[in-house]
């Protein structure tokens, strides 16, 4: 509504399904593809652009790191935990 192109990369990086699959990049890149293609139906985003953000690169030979997917199920697990 604000036509505020920065606000739809945040939807878009909140959206659990989104985000479970695809970087905070590609999420960019995705908004960006998204507010392209619907353009004659979003004039309030006419001119408007997503700002671009450096990419953080990860240091050859950094080990992974188990995380859980659902925040919620890690306060489930740690609660859990707690009080065992």
């Amino acid at each position: 509504m604000t036509g505020d192109p920065e606000l739809v990369v945040a939807a878009c990086a909140m959206d659990p399904l989104a985000s479970a699959v695809l970087t905070l990049k590609e999420s960019r890149d995705m908004a960006a593809e998204m507010l392209e293609a619907e353009k004659q139906w979003l004039p309030q985003f006419e001119g408007k652009t997503i700002r671009p953000t450096p990419t953080i690169l990860r240091p050859p030979g950094t080990p992974h790191v188990d995380v859980p997917l659902d925040p919620a199920l890690a306060v489930v697990q740690l609660a859990n935990k707690a009080s065992a």
